[in-house]
């Protein structure tokens, strides 16, 4: 209804504008009251112009940001035809169930539970299999997106590229080639580690050389005496003074 009505109001603008410009050059001397008039119409077409084209300009304006939130997933709407599907994928009536989804794809062609309900019980390589991925392939589930174009590949046919840029990133990354771990490059065993000599004659610090008698005989720290108990000196005096006056006399 939109587009007819785009078509309808852009074609009477149109008419109008050139009415305008007709009456300017046919009518000199009375086309300021005219033109007012054709003026008048311009403006009243151009606010129904504007009415009609905003949703689609709406659309392309704000889908880059809000498309991964409005148009990412879709609710599931609760209705007796997609329950009867259901039932019927539940018991292995796979021919009822594609038939059903047909009828549920026309009646809603705007939702996806039937299209995808409908590929998934799809044989590989039949007919249901690719209408029902051609359909599948217009939403925005990346993961549904792929394997419709996979379906898709199978009957030769190359649906991209896909309006979402994040579904065509997706299929872009499925056609780069797998590298393949390079060639180990053999390289000769690294040599044994060699012992360096030391110079004698590159010094850290300065050093004291050591003179002929520390050479022959260096000196060793003082044993400290073993401490003796007080108590055990005052005995052994008194063991010793007797002997010592017994050899006096």
């Amino acid at each position: 209804m939109l587009v007819i009505l785009r078509i309808i109001f852009g074609g009477a603008l149109w008419y109008m504008i050139m009415q305008v410009r007709e009456n300017a050059q046919l009518h000199p001397d009375t086309g300021d009251l005219a033109n007012a008039g054709y003026l008048a119409i311009c403006v009243a077409l151009g606010i129904l112009n504007a009415i009609v084209w905003a949703p689609f300009v709406g659309a392309r304006i704000s889908e880059p940001i809000t498309g991964t939130l409005t148009a990412g997933a879709f609710i599931d709407q609760k209705n007796r035809l997609l329950q009867l599907i259901r039932w019927f994928e539940r018991r292995g009536c796979r021919r009822i169930v594609l038939c059903l989804c047909f009828l549920e794809g026309v009646r809603q062609p705007w939702m996806p539970t039937a299209f995808i309900l409908g590929f998934n019980n799809s044989k590989p390589g039949s007919w249901f299999e690719k209408i029902y991925a051609v359909e599948v392939f217009r939403f925005n589930s990346t993961q549904n997106c792929v394997l419709a174009y996979d379906a898709l590949k199978r009957h030769g046919i190359d649906p991209r590229p896909h309006p979402n840029p994040e579904v065509e990133l997706a299929l872009r990354a499925l056609e780069r080639e797998v590298k393949l771990d390079p060639d180990k490059v053999p390289l000769p065993p690294a040599p044994q580690v060699t012992s360096l000599h030391r110079n004698p004659r590159i010094r850290l610090f300065e050093m004291e050389v050591p003179s002929e008698r520390t050479v022959a005989f260096p000196q060793t720290a003082p044993v400290a005496a073993e401490s003796k108990d007080p108590t055990e000196t005052v005995d052994a005096s008194a063991t010793i003074a007797p002997e010592s006056l017994k050899q006096q006399l």
